[in-house]
C-alpha cells in the first residue's frame, strides 16, 4: 500500500502497514504508540498502544482505552497531538508482536558458534 499526502504543505509518503506507526505526545501528557492516519483536522489511531514507565529503563505497552469499540480506531482533534516520532525498531517490534501479532524479524542474523557448522 503507497500512500500519498499533503499535510501543511508537507509530503508525507507511507508504504505499507508497518512503515505507518508513530509515537504521539498528546497534549495531555500520554505517549501513545500506534498505526495512524492523517485527515484534515483529526488524526485516526488505529491500534493505539499507551506506553508507561516499567522501572529500571523499561517501557510496558497496554492497549489505549481497551473497554471501548475502537475497531475502526480512534479520532482524535490535532490540537490534542503535542508531537509525533518514529519510534526506534525494537519498541516498533515489541508493538507488533504484542498488540497485532504481527511478525517479528530478529535484528540480527543468526551465526553459528565458533567450530560449529549450521546444516538446512
Amino acid at each position: 500500500m503507497l500512500a500519498i499526502k499533503i499535510v501543511d504543505d508537507i509530503i508525507k509518503i507511507q508504504i505499507g502497514d508497518n512503515m505507518n506507526v508513530k509515537l504521539f505526545r498528546l497534549t495531555s501528557g500520554e505517549e501513545i504508540m500506534s498505526r495512524f492516519e492523517v485527515k484534515e483536522t483529526t488524526t485516526i489511531l488505529k491500534d493505539p498502544a499507551a506506553l508507561i514507565p516499567m522501572g529500571q529503563g523499561k517501557l510496558g505497552l497496554y492497549p489505549w482505552l481497551p473497554y471501548a469499540n475502537s475497531k475502526n480506531g480512534v479520532e482524535v482533534p490535532n490540537t490534542y497531538i503535542a508531537f509525533s516520532v518514529e519510534p526506534v525498531e525494537e519498541l516498533k517490534q515489541q508493538y507488533d508482536a504484542g498488540l497485532n501479532k504481527g511478525i517479528v524479524t530478529p535484528p540480527k542474523s543468526i551465526e553459528a558458534p565458533t567450530g560449529l557448522k549450521l546444516t538446512t
